[in-house]
Parts: structure tokens; C-alpha cells; sequence
């Protein structure tokens, strides 16, 4: 009855896979009511985004922000904003993908996996400020083992080597399981045989 249950409903439908109901028949027909709905929009969003349609996904994420933007410029909920940036780095559009995530920042709720996505995106031109944005990333959510990785392999990057061991280390102590942090110190081991080999003729 209602584009509030429309939503509801395509987003019950996708989290528990419904195998005889279309999530995107729910969306669809909350566009048709009302095409500036911005929850809807932002979840059609990411279902066409899922599916490799990018350039109707970032349609329906800048309705979303336009939708959530029309009073003041910072939204109660910037999470558009970021799915906005996840759709056009796929794109490889990456400075307005940079852009994109950081107005997501503005949000606390987004401030973590924003801050990690702008470091992605800066991490092969610019380590000092991809590892920065790492830094506030961790600050959101410490055990972010994407972001402990991204960090890690900045120090490494950097020459600071010891920091970074250090570093996989301690990821190592939230997960022992963490598969990066053991290639980090792994390759520590590495290092250590072929310079053993290396003075040893024998």
C-alpha cells in the first residue's frame, strides 16, 4: 500500500534470497509512485550495481543524494554517497569516485569504510595520504582487516619495514587467521633464508 513497504519488501526479499519473489518488481514499482524516492533509489541502486549495470546504478544513486540533499547539503545519511563512489571507481572515474566517498565521510556511520575506500583509491599515487586515510579508517573500526591490510602494505611501500611487520603482527593478535598479515610476515621469513643462503657459499 505504501512505497515505505515497497522498500521494506524488496530489501526482505534480498536478504534472505527469496527464490519466488523479485526484489527489483518492489523497487520498480516505488519508482513508478514516486521516482525521487531515495531509499528506494539507493537500493535499486546497488541491485543494478551488483548486476555490472553502472551507468543506471549511479543514476538512481545521484536521485537518491538529490532526494536527500534538497534541504541541507549534508544528508542524515550519506551511504548514496559512497555507493555513488563504489559505482563510479568501477567505472574508473576515480577522483569523482574519490569525491564521492569523501562527502560519505561526512556521515559517522560511513566514516569508516569511506575513509578506506579514498585510501584505495590513493594508495598507488600518493602512499603518505592513502596511508593517512587509512589511519582515520582504523580510528572508526580497529579490527577493519581490509584497511589493517591496506595499512600494512603502505609501511611495507614506504620502506618502513618494521613498522609494517609490527604492524601484521598485532593484526595477527585480533585474527590469527588474517591470510595478509601472514604473507607479511612470511615475507619476512623469506628475506631472512635467501640472506642466509646468500653468505652461506655452502
Amino acid at each position: 500500500p505504501t512505497n515505505e513497504d515497497l522498500f521494506l519488501y524488496g530489501q526482505h526479499i534480498e536478504q534472505y534470497r527469496h527464490a519466488t519473489y523479485l526484489a527489483e518488481d518492489y523497487y520498480r514499482e516505488g519508482l513508478r509512485r514516486d521516482p525521487t524516492d531515495g531509499r528506494i533509489n539507493n537500493a535499486y541502486g546497488l541491485l543494478l550495481l551488483r548486476r555490472g549495470l553502472l551507468e543506471e546504478a549511479e543514476r538512481c544513486f545521484r536521485a537518491a543524494i538529490a532526494k536527500y540533499t534538497r534541504s541541507n547539503p549534508n544528508p542524515y545519511d550519506s551511504e548514496p554517497y559512497y555507493n555513488l563512489g563504489l559505482c563510479l571507481k568501477l567505472q574508473g572515474r576515480e577522483e569523482a569516485a574519490y569525491d564521492a566517498f569523501y562527502k560519505a565521510a561526512w556521515s559517522g556511520a560511513w566514516q569508516g569504510p569511506a575513509f578506506y575506500a579514498m585510501a584505495c583509491v590513493k594508495a598507488r599515487e600518493d602512499c603518505e595520504l592513502a596511508l593517512a586515510h587509512a589511519g582515520r579508517s582504523l580510528a572508526s573500526g580497529a579490527h577493519n582487516l581490509k584497511a589493517r591490510t591496506l595499512k600494512t602494505a603502505l609501511l611495507r611501500r614506504m620502506g618502513r619495514v618494521q613498522e609494517a611487520l609490527a604492524f601484521a603482527r598485532e593484526t595477527l593478535e585480533i585474527d590469527p587467521m588474517d591470510y595478509a598479515a601472514r604473507w607479511e610476515l612470511d615475507g619476512e621469513e623469506r628475506e631472512k633464508l635467501v640472506s642466509a643462503i646468500a653468505g652461506n657459499p655452502n
